[in-house]
């Protein structure tokens, strides 16, 4: 069988899937600014923001699991193919709420790191 051509519907989530983490952090983000994610307000003290320095302002981002009933079929297709994008392995994701960056957590949710 010969080469095939793809072709995707506007709609579709798949281009999500093919877009580097850099690309996909920046969508993750516009997506927790506009859904007001997280929706737990639970700081984690002395965990330090990587990108702005500060240790009061960082929130563990729920996983796509925790927010079925949230979104609509839709959103949640699209909020779990970034999630899936940025943090393959089942990391854990935060977002500084001072400087609004997407950062990964490590270190059972003690230590962030840069995307």
């Amino acid at each position: 069988m010969g080469p095939q051509t793809l072709f995707f519907n506007r709609n579709s989530f798949l281009p999500f899937l093919m877009m580097n983490e850099i690309q996909a952090a920046e969508k993750l983000q516009q997506f927790a600014v506009d859904k007001e994610l997280p929706f737990r307000e639970t700081a984690l003290f002395g965990v330090k923001c990587p990108y702005c320095g500060k240790s009061d302002r960082i929130r563990t981002l729920e996983h796509p699991e925790e927010l079925k009933d949230r979104f609509t079929a839709e959103e949640m297709k699209r909020y779990s193919a970034l999630w899936m994008t940025v943090a393959p392995c089942g990391e854990f994701l935060g977002i500084c709420k001072f400087c609004l960056n997407i950062i990964k957590l490590l270190e059972n949710r003690r230590r962030a790191e840069a995307l």
